[in-house]
């Protein structure tokens, strides 16, 4: 049998129909989007199909039926007709600095002047787009179709720098082109990572559709577990034997490491395709998509904002106008961090309208905590295997001298690395170490008397912490205080019918010389 193509990082259709890469047919939703004719705009996180996209609706609007034999859209658009289509592809540059967006724009707009004979009186960039859909439009006898890739990279690089706000202007100047030039438009089709609602980039585009939260368009990108299991048979068979397991047993590894992502209260869970497809290839669990698609502004957002980590390893609730209501220098970024793809929602209530967000598989979490750990613990990253190990045989064994020698020694010099809050910081590091072991581990947890700081199960025993700052106190003193809340707030109750052994910790840490002051335990 000839070995089957895997379109790995190909994001143009033409190159995958016509070398015989396998795809995944989502042209029902490109001729759905196209009988429409809204302007639309869709938020995906990076590296999630969204250039392959623009690119499926390119070849559509040029007309190249011979590419579409076969699949889902030849059995329903009898009229192919050639338009002519401006495609502003910013996924591939950085723009750190206000020159390299106008760099590009006129590299963008050039070629376009070029082929329509244009020679532009102007440098003003809103100027000329206009000036090319008009000539375009006048010289073809057709609408135009515009399409315009990860429109918000310009923003996203330059964030917290001063070319942040040039950038905005000036894309806000550009896109705004759009709505003047209504008549002479076809289809426009815009995709980010975020909408950036409040900083009015679309403000003079009020009649875009927004569809990245529809219901109808929930699998545009991405793929499900039906098409993982249709289109990927022999590559989950050649995972299996690899693996030396059945293939049931390999669809349960790749769905605990890579599906998870909703983007609307009823969407079916999705593979991150880059992930999955990089997988298969490789027989390898690796994880492919936090290696490559971590944008560095989102981390550095992260720190400058004083976020709080246990948000996004406990979860966070939403409701639906905050999706698009990441504001620049203030309000939560929250928003913005789902829509990189470190959040999805896993839940949703109707009656209040919020939507519950949480890590959406293993990839996302493990890749997460790997870049936490470094920076809240003295655990250099090429030991940080041994080091989760170490953790995990002392809490499967329950020694918990074991388990608090090694915490204690793993944030020995937190206080010289960081400062701040050191009692935020004492905790993200105990619940970020926790998680790595791999048992089911809870934050904050919600019970009748309260919220319980950390609990971690494991198949017989569970744990519960009451994490403290001594604040100048005797350890026994505030040990107490902490056993005594956990006793009368009954933390320990939802854990009394399962037959495991429950230990209660409380454990101290030194507002005065930092790290730990010590720990007291009580077993049930």
């Amino acid at each position: 049998m000839t070995e089957r193509k895997l379109p790995i990082g190909i994001q143009t259709f033409q190159e995958i129909r016509e070398e015989n890469f396998l795809y995944i047919d989502k042209t029902d939703f490109v001729y759905e989007l196209a009988s429409r004719g809204k302007p639309y705009f869709l938020a995906r996180p990076r590296r999630f199909g969204k250039s392959l996209l623009i690119s499926t609706i390119k070849a559509y609007f040029e007309g190249r039926k011979e590419l579409f034999e076969g699949l889902k859209i030849a059995e329903k658009e009898k009229n192919w007709i050639k338009y002519t289509v401006l495609h502003f592809d910013f996924s591939k540059n950085g723009y750190s600095t206000h020159e390299k967006l106008k760099t590009q724009l006129n590299k963008l707009l050039s070629s376009f002047e070029k082929q329509y004979g244009i020679i532009p009186d102007t440098d003003d960039e809103p100027i000329r787009f206009d000036t090319i859909i008009e000539t375009a439009a006048e010289k073809t006898g057709k609408k135009i179709v515009v399409l315009v890739d990860e429109y918000d990279k310009p923003m996203l690089d330059a964030l917290n720098t001063p070319a942040f706000d040039k950038n905005r202007m000036l894309l806000r100047d550009f896109f705004g082109v759009l709505k003047g030039d209504d008549q002479y438009l076809k289809f426009v089709f815009i995709t980010g990572i975020t909408k950036f609602a409040k900083v009015n980039i679309f403000s003079e585009m009020n009649q875009l559709a927004d569809i990245s939260m529809s219901e109808k368009y929930g699998t545009i990108c991405g793929i499900t577990q039906q098409e993982l299991e249709e289109n990927f048979k022999p590559e989950i068979s050649a995972f299996a034997e690899h693996y030396g397991k059945s293939e049931e047993e390999i669809l349960s590894l790749l769905k605990q490491k890579y599906d998870g992502y909703h983007f609307n209260s009823f969407c079916p869970d999705i593979y991150n395709p880059f992930s999955l497809i990089n997988s298969l290839e490789n027989k390898t669990l690796e994880s492919f998509w936090f290696q490559t698609a971590t944008p560095a502004m989102l981390f550095t957002l992260i720190e400058n904002s004083n976020y709080d980590l246990t948000n996004i390893l406990d979860g966070v609730t939403l409701d639906s106008d905050s999706f698009s209501d990441y504001r620049v220098g203030g309000g939560s970024i929250t928003p913005i961090i789902y829509h990189s793809g470190y959040l999805t929602i896993k839940d949703y209530n109707r009656d209040s309208d919020l939507y519950t967000l949480k890590l959406p598989n293993e990839e996302v979490k493990n890749g997460f905590l790997k870049y936490i750990l470094p920076r809240y613990t003295n655990i250099p990253e090429d030991r940080l295997g041994l080091s989760v190990e170490h953790f995990r045989k002392a809490i499967a064994g329950r020694d918990i001298d074991s388990l608090m020698k090694l915490f204690s020694a793993a944030i020995a010099d937190l206080p010289t690395r960081r400062s701040g809050n050191m009692e935020y910081a004492y905790q993200v590091a105990f619940h970020a170490m926790l998680r790595q072991t791999g048992f089911d581990v809870e934050s904050e947890m919600q019970v009748i008397g309260g919220r319980v700081d950390v609990t971690l199960e494991t198949n017989d025993t569970a744990y519960i912490f009451e994490l403290k700052m001594d604040d100048g106190k005797p350890f026994d003193e505030v040990a107490e205080i902490a056993l005594a809340q956990i006793e009368k707030k009954g933390y320990a109750a939802r854990f009394s019918a399962s037959g495991k052994k429950i230990f209660k910790i409380a454990l101290v840490f030194s507002t005065e010389k930092g790290g730990v002051t010590g720990y007291k335990i009580r077993e049930d």
